[in-house]
């Protein structure tokens, strides 16, 4: 999200993405990635047969997440993410699907690049905070650990680089 110690043209990171028609672009560019790549197999597992359900709520919270009016809370009351994930195995590979479908998504729709590690660092933080298996891989802690920012953007170049997703310019 923009911090103030930079100058950002826009308020808001919904506003920087472009508002709704960017917001739904976004999802639904992620969610028929998850549905189409094989190397999002795992992730797609997670959801139930049909998307449209998914597709909606996240549509709906990430549209009050990145700034822009607060339609999930309207409509479903505070999101209790985690709460809401429990039901779900979420481990490492979930997680690392899930970040690097998103930032697939972000790439294809072309997200400003200021914007897209913003949102990919944030994106990587609440998934990490989702996770609810022991499932330790190549060291990792076995529940959620969020990290300093030097270490999330390692991990990020990290599951970036294992599901063959481009890096622009310098970053993530």
């Amino acid at each position: 999200m923009p911090s103030h110690s930079q100058t950002v043209p826009y308020e808001t990171a919904y506003e920087w993405l472009g508002g709704e028609p960017r917001v739904r672009e976004l999802v639904t560019r992620f969610y028929d990635l998850m549905d189409l790549e094989p190397k999002f197999s795992a992730l797609r597992t997670t959801h139930a047969i049909g998307l449209d359900d998914a597709r909606e709520k996240l549509y709906l919270f990430l549209t009050g997440w990145l700034g822009g009016p607060a339609l999930y809370i309207e409509k479903h009351g505070h999101p209790r993410l985690r709460q809401r994930h429990l039901p779900f195995k979420i481990g490492v590979l979930e997680r690392n699907q899930w970040v690097a479908c998103m930032a697939q998504a972000m790439r294809e729709i072309h997200v400003p690049e200021e914007l897209y590690e913003r949102l990919l660092e944030s994106f990587y933080n609440t998934a990490e905070w989702m996770r609810n298996q022991p499932d330790a891989v190549e060291g990792e802690a076995q529940m959620p650990q969020l990290g300093v920012t030097s270490k999330v953007k390692d991990k990020l170049q990290q599951i970036l680089s294992q599901y063959g997703i481009a890096g622009q310019g310098g970053g993530v």
